[in-house]
This record gives structure tokens, C-alpha cells and sequence, in this order.
């Protein structure tokens, strides 16, 4: 049986990830915390010699008008190229790939907007030296993969594996209630492995979000997300497949110490099953050229 593996991959994305639902408090706390928070994030996986994936909205790295509703924040929480700067120089070396160029939604686009999107964040990787072989769809719309290949995408991230996605399809509070659900219960989080598709394209599905803690989600106690993260470590190891953790550092906006010595104890607990030889921990790239 092949070694178990565990995988991180990270939204970056800041004020771009609403662009279309614009939140005072979510762009405040956007330009107060978004860079402390990757620093720190940073700084634990340099502890625990920890690579994962970063994937970056390309408009990060380019400045342009910011939205009306967003000028009492400042032109950071849209323009933040010391946010991908801090990953770049980071060690051990992170995997950069790309969130899409504008993170516009790949379901609701057209294959000529898609087509659009991905030159402009395929320019933008080339100009700033930047990988581009691992991508995570906005909102894990997972749409136009012809587009990916054509683009030079390696491999993507899908969604959740589990009974709670499924659930999506009854409605948008019933898949809310379904996924607290799943992190509350004591039961492990699904492991995934590698589809390749007839393209060439890796699809590396994901199993569970490091969810953030604000409104109801403060019903799911740390130590529970810990614990739950920490069975599909154990999966991963006893079967062979891929663990594979993802969330955006907004998830930390809320009770951020409290996330921050959640996310330390399941790379801590990772790093140990590496150390004994348990577990290997990849990034989505190195899924790509496996």
C-alpha cells in the first residue's frame, strides 16, 4: 500500500472574494488582519517544515480602480503584492498557483470570459515569475476545464467529499446546517485521491474546510476540528490516500489565536506522522508531476 499523503491548499484572495457582496466589516477586517494572519500561517509551517498550496486572485498583483463601497479601506485590500511577496520568499517553498485572475465564478462564465480570465492571470504569474500549475476554481465553481488545460493548468481543486455535499442540492441553508453538521460529528473526514482526467488535467478533490468562527460555526469546538482533522490524518496514513485541508485566511479573521493554535496542532500532528515515516506532505503541484 503507497504512503498516505496530506495536502494544504489556501484561498488567497482578500477583498476580492466579495467583490459582488461588498461587507464593511469583512473589508476592515481585511485590511487589519489579512497580513498578520498569513505571516503567521507562514511562520507555523517554516516550525513544522510544512509546503502547501497558495493559490492567488492575479489581481492582487495588479493595481486598479477598487470598487466605490470599499475607498474607506484603502487601495490594500485589493492591491497586495507584499501578501504574495511574504509567500514567495517563504521557507520551505510554497507551491503559488492561481484563484483566477478577477476570481470570477466559472459556472455562471462564458467560455469567452473564462478564455479571458486565465490569459490575464497566466500574464500576470509569467510577469511576477510565478507558477502556474495548481488552480482553485472561486467558490469552487468547477467549470471549463478544457479552458484550464488549453491555459496550461496542471492541477484543481474540487470539492468536498462527504454526505454533507450532497446536501447542497436541497438548498443553501440545508447544505450550511449539513456542513456544521459534519464538523461537529465525531466521524472522519473523506480522503481523496488523484483522478486524471483524458485532458491531462489532475482533479484533486478536497475533504475538509478549516472553517472559520464566526456566527454558528462558534458551535464547532476547536478541539473538535482538531480532533476531526487529526482522524483523516489517521485515514490518510492507514489507507493510502490524500487528507486534503483547505480554507482562505478569512477564516481567521474571527478568533484568530484560537485558529491559528487549531491549524498548529493538525500540522504539528502531521509533521509527526511524517517524521516516523506515516505520512508525506505534498502540495497540489506535486500531484501535478507524480
Amino acid at each position: 500500500m503507497s504512503t498516505g499523503t496530506f495536502c494544504i491548499s489556501i484561498d488567497v484572495e482578500l477583498a476580492w472574494g466579495i467583490w459582488d457582496r461588498p461587507s464593511a466589516d469583512y473589508f476592515a477586517r481585511c485590511a487589519d488582519r489579512e497580513q498578520r494572519i498569513i505571516d503567521a500561517i507562514l511562520a507555523l509551517f517554516s516550525t513544522h517544515d510544512i509546503r502547501a498550496t497558495w493559490a492567488i486572485v492575479g489581481r492582487l498583483l495588479e493595481r486598479t480602480p477598487a470598487p466605490p463601497a470599499s475607498s474607506a479601506f484603502g487601495d490594500e485590500i485589493w492591491f497586495a503584492p507584499g501578501v504574495v511577496d511574504a509567500i514567495r520568499v517563504a521557507s520551505p517553498v510554497q507551491d503559488i498557483g492561481s484563484h483566477s485572475f478577477g476570481h470570477i465564478y466559472f459556472g455562471d462564465a462564458t467560455r469567452d470570459q473564462v478564455d479571458r480570465d486565465l490569459e490575464a492571470a497566466r500574464r500576470v504569474h509569467a510577469n511576477h515569475r510565478l507558477g502556474f500549475s495548481s488552480f482553485v476554481f472561486p467558490r469552487n465553481q468547477v467549470a471549463h476545464l478544457d479552458a484550464l488545460a488549453a491555459a496550461g493548468i496542471k492541477v484543481f481543486r474540487s470539492e468536498d467529499l462527504g454526505w454533507h455535499v450532497s446536501l447542497r442540492r436541497l438548498g443553501k441553508r440545508i447544505g450550511q446546517l449539513a456542513n456544521l453538521g459534519d464538523k461537529i460529528a465525531p466521524i472522519p473526514p473523506a480522503t481523496v485521491t488523484p483522478l486524471v482526467h483524458s485532458n491531462g488535467l489532475v482533479e484533486l478533490p478536497s475533504s475538509m474546510l478549516l472553517m472559520g468562527r464566526s456566527g454558528m460555526r462558534r458551535l464547532v469546538r476547536p478541539e473538535a476540528m482538531v480532533w476531526k482533522a487529526r482522524l483523516g490524518l489517521r485515514s490518510a496514513a492507514r489507507t493510502g490516500r490524500c487528507f486534503h485541508l483547505w480554507f482562505h485566511p478569512s477564516n481567521f479573521y474571527h478568533e484568530t489565536e484560537v485558529q491559528l493554535e487549531v491549524l498548529e496542532q493538525i500540522v504539528g500532528a502531521a509533521a509527526r506522522m511524517r517524521d516516523r515515516e506515516q505520512l508525506e506532505i505534498r502540495t497540489m503541484n506535486d500531484f501535478a508531476t507524480a
